[in-house]
């Protein structure tokens, strides 16, 4: 009797190749596709294009809407994240809790016990334990965005294109004629359209974006700004502030309606404070010494994390790190592996 499997399809490449592999390794596949309700193609025309390609590789597809959840723990989450005064990732809250959560849900509604997805990320076993690993593709590499995925859900997924590079990927669509309905890859946040998220937040008019003042770190008044979402910790350009030297921004205050700017060097950081991990395998022993990544796009630095207490991690870098932003992930590394996760609180210097 053939393992039952539920494959998140998004439409995309990636995910119509994965499902395409576990087919071949002779799963039985159910496509499951979450509309979200920003989509942009009308629903019957998403249902249409994907059902045909699901067809193609045999597999039935289910369509489910997920729109009032989404709004409610991912599109709240990005918004009421700015009027804090962080810069959120909702990717890495998504995955946590829409794209696996959700998944698991759906799929054991059907009496399916297995899920997998598109991601580039491998699953690495090791001492009865489960974690995360960059894929072979450091360019495609999604280890970071799944970070905070439970372990219990991870146990029971498979990541078919994590030991592929991309343009393996490509051929693979190529050679069998999997035609994504959607053309474009997803490189932006899913739910704002046009890149444009200040606009986004902006014809929210229960959100309190007013305008303030911009200052130095001593206090002084440089400029005015048209409300604190409109900046991010290390941005340069939109600041429009003439001044001795170019400026950046360090920090923004929502309480104060302030952004407060700075040289280049005042970005860099020696510690950080981060909390809510998501631990895979929690050191025994404190401090540990790891690879830490504080955004995607970063390459990783050395240093040691220290406990605070059961939600409060301090690291200290081995060199200084720039642009230490609150509200974005920090991600733990062990060599390949992610061994934890949290969320950045408050960047500190020595």
């Amino acid at each position: 009797m053939k393992e039952k499997i539920a494959a998140a399809v998004s439409g995309g490449i990636d995910s119509l190749v994965a499902a395409f592999i576990l087919k071949r390794k002779n799963y039985d596949v159910t496509g499951i596709h979450f509309f979200t309700g920003y989509e942009s193609k009308k629903k019957d025309q998403i249902k249409l294009e994907l059902t045909k390609m699901c067809s193609k590789i045999d597999i039935p597809v289910i369509f489910i809407d997920i729109e009032k959840e989404f709004n409610e723990k991912i599109v709240s989450y990005f918004k009421n994240s700015y009027i804090k005064g962080y810069t959120p990732n909702p990717c890495l809250i998504c995955n946590q809790m829409i794209k696996f959560k959700l998944l698991f849900d759906e799929a054991k509604k059907i009496n399916i016990n297995k899920i997998a997805t598109g991601h580039y990320v491998k699953i690495i076993k090791s001492e009865k334990k489960i974690f995360i690993a960059k894929a072979n593709d450091p360019f495609k590499d999604q280890s970071y965005f799944l970070s905070m995925v439970s372990p219990d859900n991870i146990k029971n997924c498979l990541f078919p294109i994590g030991n592929l590079k991309k343009n393996q990927v490509k051929k693979i669509a190529e050679n069998f004629c999997l035609v994504p309905s959607e053309k474009d890859e997803s490189q932006d946040i899913c739910f704002i359209k046009n890149k444009n998220y200040k606009l986004f937040l902006e014809q929210d008019k229960n959100l309190d974006l007013k305008p303030g003042k911009i200052i130095d770190r001593q206090g002084k008044i440089i400029g005015s700004h048209n409300g604190v979402h409109n900046f991010t910790i290390g941005q340069r350009k939109g600041i429009n502030c003439p001044g001795p030297y170019p400026y950046y921004v360090l920090e923004t205050d929502p309480k104060n309606k302030t952004v407060i700017i700075g040289k280049k060097e005042d970005l860099y950081s020696n510690s950080l404070i981060a909390k809510n991990f998501n631990w895979f395998q929690e050191p025994q022993n404190f401090p540990f010494e790891a690879e830490f990544k504080i955004r995607y796009s970063h390459k990783g630095q050395k240093g040691k994390i220290f406990k605070l207490n059961d939600n409060l991690y301090k690291v200290i870098f081995n060199s200084q790190a720039s642009s230490v932003t609150p509200g974005q992930g920090l991600v733990v590394y062990d060599n390949q592996k992610v061994i934890g996760a949290g969320f950045i609180s408050k960047n500190e210097k020595i």
